[in-house]
């Protein structure tokens, strides 16, 4: 008898990681360089030494090619595609915001994640190449001992077009069957030109070799994942044959770049009794964390405002102004805004807000 909200479905385990590229270095500095195989190098943490010594002992050193099956006929579990950028420095990293072009999760410096907007291509994190779209492969390796989820990792445009194209095509060839159907995946050199310069680049291939159309109708495997297996939750770790140092969010990147919006209207009321106005006031960016509006003593409405800085700071600010007062009751937790306060004559130990600025469409 299974317990309700206990007794989820048990995942596949991931037993080991592949990678398109190796590191070198330049004396100075490591960075990856991409190559014409797969690599697969124990670890102890994404691949074990028997994991890799059973790749290994399968496939060779330097495969090319790699016989596959996923073990879903959804791509979404299968193959996952997300905006990334990692933050670290010094040889560690940690995922620092993820997004798929409209929301995202990002980092709120408290040891947890908030929902912001995501503004993919405006975003200047990605703008400066510490954000990217990033794919990420988990599928079985029939002919290699173990039982587990292989992962590959990619940040490459057109690996990806290639590898959604290929899986769009087989999926409607076999009715949304494409579970367990044993496929080849390549690494080969494809002629590019995204700057106005022909250059060769190594990107994935994937085929179904082999099947006839009476294949497809007849004899085409019928093994299948029953309803309550998963397949293992893909990683948060960064994929370190695809991003150098320099592509890393940094603390300073944190604390001199605005937090990406693009704030549509204004609320600039006039500051409370006995405040003064300061031309000189800093914007502060940051992520809606928690609102409070309830009256005072007085029958005034007052509203709480507490904000997520993107430099790991809590800021928190009050204000009667009635314009100010509406304008918090529209926001909600998460959304992306810009203020400006001053300290407070009316709350001891509190900031005056005077500004706000948001996007009404967040």
């Amino acid at each position: 008898m299974a317990i309700k909200g206990f007794s989820e479905p048990k995942r596949i385990p991931r037993i080991g990681k592949i990678y398109l590229g190796i590191k070198r270095s330049n004396g100075n500095k490591e960075y990856p360089s991409a190559v014409d195989y797969f690599v697969v190098r124990a670890d102890g943490g994404n691949t074990s030494e028997t994991a890799a010594h059973a790749f290994h002992e399968t496939h060779g050193p330097e495969p090319p090619e790699l016989t596959i099956a996923f073990p879903s006929n959804d791509p979404e579990d299968f193959m996952p595609q997300y905006l990334a950028s990692y933050r670290g420095g010094g040889g560690r990293s940690e995922l620092w915001c993820k997004g798929n072009g409209e929301t995202a999760r990002r980092m709120d410096g408290q040891g947890g994640y908030v929902d912001i907007d995501c503004l993919y291509q405006d975003c200047p994190m990605f703008q400066q190449k510490k954000c990217k779209p990033l794919t990420r492969l988990l599928f079985l390796l029939p002919d290699v001992a173990g039982i587990g989820i292989w992962e590959l990792d990619t940040t490459s445009y057109y690996s990806a077009q290639n590898l959604g194209s290929s899986v769009h095509l087989y999926r409607q060839m076999m009715g949304g069957r494409i579970s367990m159907i044993p496929m080849t995946l390549r690494v080969v050199p494809q002629s590019v030109n995204p700057e106005g310069t022909m250059k060769t680049v190594y990107v994935l291939d994937l085929q179904l070799e082999n099947v006839k159309w009476r294949d497809v109708i007849h004899r085409l495997p019928r093994l299948e994942l029953t309803e309550s297996a998963k397949i293992v939750e893909p990683s948060d770790d960064m994929p370190d044959d695809l991003y150098v140092e320099d592509s890393l969010v940094t603390d300073k990147d944190i604390q001199h770049t605005p937090t990406p919006s693009r704030p549509q209207r204004s609320t600039s009321p006039q500051p409370e009794p006995s405040t003064t106005m300061n031309e000189d006031r800093d914007d502060i960016y940051g992520t809606v964390a928690e609102t409070e509006v309830k009256p005072n003593r007085r029958g005034e409405e007052v509203a709480r405002l507490k904000l997520a800085t993107h430099d790991g700071e809590i800021v928190e600010a009050m204000t009667i102004d009635p314009d100010l007062v509406s304008s918090i009751k529209s926001i909600g937790g998460g959304q992306v805004v810009c203020i400006q306060t001053i300290p407070s004559q009316q709350w001891s130990n509190r900031l005056q807000l005077v500004k706000l600025e948001f996007d009404p469409a967040m």
